[in-house]
């Protein structure tokens, strides 16, 4: 590793160190307290964010995969959590796979995505491919058959992504299947370890109802999502337990025309957190699960529409878009503003910061992305 120029820090001992000894002590930190370092100075910020220095640190959120539509066909970019001051994390389309290359992504878990290739595409034999943008490792999966034999003409299923690199090297791949009614009638999981789908009948409410488009979180081996009737559902990677919890006591207000959505699910601190999807007025409640027994929700923060809006929105109004929470710094990302701003609101220093205007481009999903530089995947050719 070159040691390249740097300022010098006055007054500390830093000030004597290379760079390289400055970004072995920080690979040692935890990852909060590696985000907390990229404030000592415009260097460490620097080093802490070069592409050489990536896979040796500790990672956490590093931009957004979003999505629009170009003359009718659609189209996924990548926007740096720090902007656009240096150059695309990762770049899109995806030439590390070949024939695979527009993708659309259904979903990130820990590094990994969940891509669907395009239904005009000659390689679309499978319903999804699963890659690491980072180490541009891919693998296809084998077709699940839940939805009979015409994969082409069928309508897409609610699709997520289950990985944690630090218990296992597998991922597993969760496709919800449907009643007639458009509830949950079980799930095809994909081993990763086995390479083949298992189906297990739903344990949930008969009425459960999952958005293709709404967030999930996967943690403590639960993939876990929200549900119209104001509950957080999950399943675990086996299928054999089927959990049913019900949200915080503020956030089930359905009377309220504000509050038509359900909730809005995130990692936070590493616990599951659970927060509101879409407000226009209302101030944001930020509630952690510290104990899954006893439905054990702990309110963490507190935030105004004022504090997110009043220097990007107009007068007349206060609308803004979650997007997630910082996994592991006091940050929320939303777009707001009649020119979508991607924003970030940094709540220990009240502070807004613009990341991205994302103008006209009318982006459809936005899906945060952290790095994984671990060897988790085979490659796909």
């Amino acid at each position: 590793m070159a040691e390249t120029s740097r300022e010098k820090i006055p007054n500390t001992a830093a000030a004597g160190l290379t760079d390289d000894l400055i970004v072995d002590i920080l690979s040692r930190l935890p990852v909060k307290s590696l985000c907390r370092c990229k404030c000592v100075s415009p260097h460490w910020r620097d080093l802490i964010s070069h592409p050489d220095h990536r896979r040796w640190l500790p990672q956490t959120l590093a931009g957004f995969f979003e999505n629009d539509f170009d003359n009718g066909r659609e189209v996924w970019r990548f926007t740096n959590f720090g902007g656009a001051r240096q150059p695309p994390l990762i770049c899109t389309p995806f030439s590390f796979m070949p024939g695979y290359e527009d993708v659309a992504i259904v979903d990130a878990c820990n590094g990994l995505l969940l891509c669907r290739p395009p239904k005009a595409s000659p390689h679309h034999v499978s319903r999804y491919v699963v890659c690491n943008p980072a180490t541009k490792s891919w693998v296809v999966l084998p077709d699940s058959g839940s939805h009979g034999d015409d994969v082409e003409d069928d309508e897409p299923l609610v699709a997520r992504l289950g990985f944690d690199p630090t218990v296992s090297a597998h991922f597993h791949v969760f496709e919800f299947v449907e009643n007639d009614y458009g509830t949950v009638a079980g799930v095809e999981i994909y081993s990763s370890e086995t390479g083949a789908w298992s189906y297990e009948e739903s344990q949930w409410n008969y009425e459960t109802h999952l958005f293709e488009f709404s967030p999930s979180v996967f943690i403590n081996g639960l993939l876990h999502f929200t549900t119209i009737q104001f509950e957080v559902v999950a399943v675990d990677v086996e299928g054999e337990s089927w959990w049913v919890l019900p949200a915080p006591e503020d956030a089930d207000d359905v009377d309220d025309p504000c509050n038509w959505n359900p909730g809005f699910l995130a990692r936070y601190q590493g616990l599951l957190c659970y927060m509101t999807r879409w407000y226009n007025g209302r101030d944001l409640s930020i509630w952690v699960l510290e104990d899954y027994a006893v439905d054990g929700w702990v309110l963490k923060r507190q935030v105004t529409v004022r504090q997110l809006t009043e220097k990007i929105s107009p007068p007349n109004g206060c609308y803004y878009r979650l997007i997630t929470i910082h996994p592991d710094c006091n940050w929320i990302t939303y777009v707001s503003g009649l020119e979508s701003m991607l924003m970030a609101y940094d709540m220990d220093r009240n502070e807004v910061h613009v990341i991205q205007n994302l103008g006209s481009r009318g982006v459809v999903s936005c899906i945060p992305y952290v790095p994984s530089y671990a060897k988790s995947l085979t490659d796909g050719h």
